[in-house]
């Protein structure tokens, strides 16, 4: 087993070039849980998949206790969203919990460039947009390669092994952009924000967070989906 924490950062784009948000996933040492963040929100939110135990993405404690953030009457005090995910079984069942999806135009001019550590993929072509797949691999299941990779054509980023002997690929690969997610992005970098002085915020960075029927089982599970964008006019929806 590892003996130290495990590390993967993974963006779009290139060190010298246009890029994307950068993701950070990581494993602490002798620990089954997966975490998951960027690099501009990590301080404020992550996701958390735990094992055993749900799903969850949360504001973190260490960034409720720096700010004034209140929630909502009612609501949890981290605005927590658990789900249900998918978990790999013996002896060849792998499962998909989670994935980030980063349009095409996510990719772009960046004033602080990641230029260390960082797995790039090459940016996807006009209307597509690259998904980052979490694939969980079962204890004791013979691995050649990676998922994927000869009949999606996805690409491997990285991978990890946790305690209890299961391992994590992270993969990628580009897909076309559907009707309905383009329609989700054109409302999401449309849609009036206000800031704390009732100011109209016209560019900002935005994680759209939800879950969808896991497409590989009946059991009520669900895998959490990312939607990486920017509130920026002068991009096109």
């Amino acid at each position: 087993m590892p003996g130290s924490e495990q590390i993967l950062r993974f963006a779009v784009g290139s060190v010298d070039g246009p890029q994307s948000r950068t993701w950070r996933a990581w494993v602490p040492r002798n620990k089954s849980d997966l975490y998951v963040s960027t690099r501009k929100l990590g301080s404020a939110i992550k996701v958390s998949l735990h094992d055993p135990g749900p799903a969850r993405i949360a504001l973190t404690t260490e960034w409720i206790r720096k700010s004034d953030f209140s929630p909502p009457a009612g609501q949890d005090k981290r605005l927590a969203v658990a789900w249900e995910r998918p978990r790999p079984r013996s002896p060849d069942q792998i499962a998909r919990p989670l994935t980030i999806i980063v349009p095409w135009d996510e990719v772009r001019k960046c004033e602080h460039r990641e230029v260390k550590d960082v797995s790039w993929v090459v940016p996807p072509a006009e209307g597509m947009a690259i998904h980052f797949d979490f694939v969980y691999v079962p204890a004791g299941m013979h691995i050649t390669g990676f998922p994927g990779q000869h009949s999606m054509g996805t690409s491997l980023l990285g991978r990890v092994m946790l305690e209890n002997s299961e391992h994590v690929f992270i993969t990628a690969v580009s897909r076309p952009i559907s009707d309905a997610l383009r329609n989700h992005i054109a409302m999401l970098r449309t849609a009036p924000i206000l800031g704390k002085d009732g100011s109209r915020i016209t560019k900002t960075g935005l994680l759209s967070f939800g879950t969808e029927p896991n497409p590989d089982a009946t059991d009520g599970t669900e895998i959490g989906v990312f939607l990486d964008i920017t509130r920026d006019p002068s991009v096109a929806a």
